[in-house]
């Protein structure tokens, strides 16, 4: 879907839609995180190439605004953002090599994801927004033999899952 410019433009418009200011302010932490701009996607599986995290992320960002003809919520959107962010620190480089990290191999992104957003937007948001995001976080990879914590239990955290499925499977809407 273009190139790492325009795939983090692209994101950046689409985190223009949100119209609560503590989730934009959170919202850009991650976009203006220059590790998340350099980061892979994986190791092998998908987007396993420098600038391969915002390719990843841009595509399920595409993903869900289509299934949710533009209109996803402001807790939608913050989301697939955040989803894979602590990415950052499952991976780093051995030369030309990506290889996964000891974060990686002991608390993996998707619980490092929803901890690091925690960590901070406690504060800032009301108990019901905050775990709604948590959820669609620790719920994105579908299954718990997939790496989720928990498994989807609302229509927008099946929406993210499906989103992101798509996008590590290089099967985008």
């Amino acid at each position: 879907m273009g190139t790492f410019e325009e795939a983090l433009y692209a994101l950046r418009v689409a985190a223009s839609k949100v119209k609560c200011p503590r989730l934009r302010h959170l919202n850009e932490k991650v976009l203006s995180d220059p590790r998340f701009s350099t980061a892979p996607g994986g190791t092998t599986h998908h987007h396993d190439y420098a600038h391969g995290l915002v390719i990843h992320v841009n595509e399920v960002m595409q993903n869900v605004l289509k299934m949710t003809n533009n209109n996803p919520s402001d807790e939608l959107l913050t989301a697939v953002i955040w989803h894979d962010y602590m990415k950052v620190r499952d991976y780093t480089y051995e030369g030309d090599k990506i290889v996964k990290t000891n974060y990686g191999n002991t608390i993996y992104h998707v619980a490092g994801s929803a901890m690091e957003f925690h960590y901070e937007a406690a504060s800032v948001l009301g108990a019901e927004v905050l775990e709604r995001i948590e959820h669609l976080l620790l719920s994105h990879h579908g299954r718990r033999e997939w790496g989720s914590p928990v498994e989807p239990a609302t229509a927008e955290a099946f929406i993210l899952h499906t989103a992101d499925m798509m996008s590590s499977r290089g099967c985008n809407l």
